[in-house]
């Protein structure tokens, strides 16, 4: 008996960690706006880009712009400063390539910087410049 509440507690208490780090995926679902974006020091013009969307539907990380359809499963660790996600391809010429970055969400606010191109290390903070080849993008909770 002793031994079956050992394990009961043990696993509740696996549980309420684990559930920390799922909280941060349970709060990015849903539809973001694309508000700046930021590429080697560089901001680029919202005109061209004020119809792009992400949606988050579980671990699927889905980014559309007219014709342009990026699709990943992203996995995040909210236990690490700064917060990780990895971003995995699952569709098209990129499938398999993985790219590693760092993310705030805070409310309806979503900011994420990671490498322009796969296969890079993780950015340590947030922030691009010269010919770093990252890029910075943030994010605004599409109201419903």
């Amino acid at each position: 008996m002793r031994t079956l509440t050992l394990l009961a507690f043990c696993g509740a208490a696996f549980l309420a960690t684990s559930g920390g780090q799922d909280s941060d995926l349970a709060k990015l679902q849903g539809v973001w706006d694309l508000t700046t974006v930021e590429i080697d020091g560089k901001a680029l013009s919202m005109d061209d880009l004020k119809e792009s969307r992400l949606v988050v539907k579980g671990d699927a990380y889905l980014f559309r712009f007219r014709d342009t359809h990026l699709d990943f499963k992203i996995t995040l660790d909210s236990s690490q400063t700064p917060k990780t996600i990895d971003m995995l391809v699952v569709e098209g010429p990129e499938k398999g390539n993985l790219y590693k970055g760092i993310y705030v969400l805070e409310g309806d606010k979503y900011k994420i910087c990671r490498h322009i191109q796969p296969g890079q290390e993780r950015p340590t903070a947030f922030g691009t410049h010269g010919d770093s080849g990252l890029m910075m993008n943030v994010y605004k909770r599409e109201k419903t």
